[in-house]
């Protein structure tokens, strides 16, 4: 092997470490998400995003960092049983990330387990075990050298009760309307509960027969 093949593979090799390393950043940011959604943390939550970055919860649409700080600041701190201990374990599993040729962007899959706590009923309300499932497909892009979530695409599949379970509930709403910030637009896209049989189109191929 001489100089030049030399050379070759071990740009190939600095790509790869770079793809992989980009991946991990991708990891850690996702999973920041999570934490900071879990202990109700605002401005770190938008801080993730960049400053034209799309937040989809369902139907509801947030547009421009500064829409998504301000959605995540009244659904978190504006509840009126503020104050009032809750769990929110927000765990995001099996997560599919590809990061473009360019390596300047990436999209993610992930699925979402919840096990948190909230009010249901007429007010006042009685705190209720609550489950979660859904899937996230997202879009990132690298600023500066750092990774930032472009698009948080995110798709419920079920929400129930601990006793009820998702068979006899898919959707459950909570009490004095929960998520009582305005987005800045809303979708109507119907069911797309696991019932319904919808299923979110993945970002990526089979990664066997690249189909």
């Amino acid at each position: 092997m001489n100089f030049e093949e030399l050379e070759e593979q071990f740009k190939i090799l600095q790509e790869k470490v770079r793809t992989l390393e980009d991946i991990e950043q991708i990891n850690i940011l996702q999973r920041a998400y999570g934490y900071y959604v879990d202990n109700m943390m605002p401005d770190d939550v938008a801080d993730l995003f960049t400053n034209d970055g799309i937040f989809q919860l369902g139907g509801r649409v947030c547009i421009s960092q500064k829409s998504i700080r301000n959605y995540f600041r009244k659904t978190m701190f504006k509840r009126p049983e503020e104050g009032t201990k809750k769990l929110d374990l927000h765990m995001q599993l099996q997560g599919v990330v590809n990061v473009d040729q360019n390596g300047q962007t990436a999209k993610g899959r992930w699925q979402y387990l919840g096990f948190t706590t909230d009010y249901l009923g007429k007010p006042p309300g009685e705190l209720q075990p609550i489950l979660g499932n859904g899937v996230y497909e997202n879009e990132y892009v690298k600023e500066d050298g750092k990774w930032k979530i472009k698009s948080l695409m995110f798709n419920g599949s079920f929400s129930c009760t601990l006793q009820d379970g998702w068979v006899k509930s898919t959707k459950i709403e909570r009490t004095y309307g929960y998520l009582r910030a305005e987005p800045d637009k809303m979708l109507d896209l119907g069911d797309r509960t696991w019932r319904s049989g919808y299923k979110v189109p993945c970002h990526f191929k089979n990664p066997v027969t690249d189909k």
